[in-house]
This record gives structure tokens, sequence and C-alpha cells, in this order.
């Protein structure tokens, strides 16, 4: 299964960041693709519908060889629209052909088909409204139709999260900016209630049955605070930290903030067992800046810090181009 956990952060100079885990049984992290304009590709496998992208953009994925056509996990474009792609089983449902005067887009292909039309979030909730229809399509990587909701964000600073269901798809414009997996996504929020008491601050002595009580240490505030691995705990957990940690000044601070949060969530292998025996992990984690069009990334088995930007010299490609992921630790050795 794929976990994963994501949320909004916005710096002090006012740039906006999209982060997220991916967590799963196999390396996600081969390659950061580039997409450029005017490309054409084809969105789904079965209908073999095409678009052709008004802007360039980044992400982590591959370029499938049985189509050409990108699949990407998460990215950001030209515009500054970010996105994120995560597990949502049991809860997801796709439609079993396109609506009229409709894209017909595999699950594995939204993150794609998003980023190459959207200018802004306003773009990301017409394009679910009027133009994409989800199909219940298989990945071909993954053999199986891969349940999935998506995250966007962009320069406002504001996020966007979709959610297709059996009742339709539902486009949630005022999250906290903060998601993981099943249940769906307002389950989530009602069930921070659960964890009101749970503070950054210590807790004050208290006087109990003539006895003086002090907390043994610091930290005592967030006791309670959960520390499983389940998308239930990982979003209150990163709900609490995007709401408690200090604002971070700048980009690069934010990137630094930002994966410590997620190391709060990150899953070591042998953590969590799967039912076939395979190990979920994160795989890698992600951090794109919408201001500056630049995919930071990090992996399990390199934790150093890369950057991918959309620099004008890239954009001025008009072919797909793929950066390469180091997946060995590069140490800085002092001697």
């Amino acid at each position: 299964m794929i976990g994963c956990s994501s949320f909004t952060l916005e710096t002090k100079d006012h740039k906006h960041l999209l982060s997220r885990t991916m967590d799963f049984m196999m390396e996600m992290a081969e390659q950061v693709v580039f997409v450029p304009k005017n490309k054409t590709f084809a969105v789904s496998y079965d209908d073999k519908e095409e678009i052709t992208s008004k802007h360039a953009f980044i992400g982590m994925g591959s370029i499938q060889e049985v189509d050409n056509a990108p699949v990407t996990c998460d990215g950001v474009n030209d515009a500054g629209v970010t996105a994120g792609v995560l597990y949502f089983p049991g809860y997801a449902s796709y439609k079993e052909k396109a609506t009229d005067n409709t894209w017909a887009v595999s699950p594995d292909k939204v993150i794609s088909a998003v980023l190459s039309q959207a200018a802004s979030l306003a773009e990301v909730k017409e394009l679910f409204d009027e133009k994409i229809s989800i199909v219940n399509e298989a990945s071909v990587t993954l053999k199986v139709v891969p349940p999935l909701h998506f995250i966007f964000s962009d320069t406002s600073g504001k996020s966007l999260i979709v959610e297709p269901e059996k009742d339709g798809v539902h486009v949630i414009e005022d999250s906290i900016g903060v998601m993981t997996n099943s249940p769906d996504y307002h389950w989530h929020e009602t069930n921070l209630r659960n964890y009101l008491s749970v503070q950054p601050k210590q807790h004050e002595d208290i006087e109990f049955l003539g006895k003086t009580l002090k907390p043994f240490s610091q930290g005592s505030g967030t006791f309670g605070l959960p520390g499983d691995f389940t998308p239930v705990s990982r979003f209150v957990r990163t709900a609490f930290m995007k709401n408690n940690v200090e604002q971070p000044a700048d980009e690069l601070s934010a990137v630094t903030l930002s994966h410590h949060i997620l190391e709060s969530v990150s899953i070591p292998r042998g953590i969590v067992v799967t039912t076939d025996d395979t190990f979920d992990y994160t795989c890698y984690t992600a951090y794109m800046c919408a201001e500056s069009r630049s995919y930071y990334y990090a992996t399990y088995g390199n934790q150093r810090i890369r950057c991918v930007r959309l620099t004008p010299e890239l954009e001025k490609e008009t072919d797909y181009r793929e950066f390469k992921v180091q997946p060995k630790e590069d140490i800085d050795y002092a001697n």
C-alpha cells in the first residue's frame, strides 16, 4: 500500500511550500522528471485521451514506456501550482467512463494532467468541475487501480483537497492544509477535537490529595499525542506540528523545518509490515516551493536534500528530461 503524509507551510517572507512523504513497499524515487510546455501526452491508458501542456512542470515520477507519457506523484509547475497524490483505500471511487466533453484521466496521471493545465487553485477546481473525469483504469506499473486522493496549493498559500468517492468528487477548499490517508478529510478534521488538551507548553504543578505533583521533564504538554504510523495518528501529529512550530524565515529555513516535521511521520524499514510480509517505508520526502518553482527532495538511502528548479534554461527545452536520483548516502567526510 501507499501511505504518505503532507502539509502546507508559509514563511515570514511569504513563500509557500507543499511537503510530503511517499510511503510505499517499493522504491518510488528514481528520477525527477521535467515536462515542457506544449507537450502532447496521454492521460489515460484505455481511451488514449491526449492533452497538450499549457505549463511546464517537474516532479518525482517516470515517463511510461507504454505510451511515452509522464506519471508523477507530486510536483510544481511554472505558475507555482504544487501537487501531491496520496493513498485513499476503502474510499476512492472512479467513473467507468468519462462524462461527455471531459477528459478520461487515469488515477495515476491526475497530477500530470493538472500541473500541465492549471495556473491557480481556481483553475484546479475548474478542471475537476468541468474537464477531468477520473476513470477506473489500472496503473501500468502497479497492475491495479490505485485508490487515490490529491492535495494542491499555489502562491496564495491556500490548499485544495480533492477526494473522488462514490457520491462524486469532493473538492475541499477550506482545509487546514494537512492530508494523510483514509478516512476522508472531514473525518480527520473532526478527530482533531480529541486532542484539544495537547499543547507545546509545559503543564504546571498541581495540588493533588495534599501533594504537589510536578511534570517529570519538558514535553509534558504533548502527552497524548499519538505516536503510531496509522493515517489517523500521522494526521494528528502533522497538524499539531504545523500549528505550533516556529514560523520559518525564508524558503531554505522552511525546507529544513518541513524535513524535521516529516521525520516525525517517516517510517523506517521493518516497522510497518504488510499482509504480504513486505515493508512499507518512507521512500522519499519532497518539499515544493510555489514561488521559486523548486522541487527539493531527500530519499530513504540518501538523506541529503537535493533540488531541481524550473529555471528559464530548463523551460526552453522542448522534450522530457529526467534527473536521476542518487540512491546512496552522500557523506561529507571531514578527514
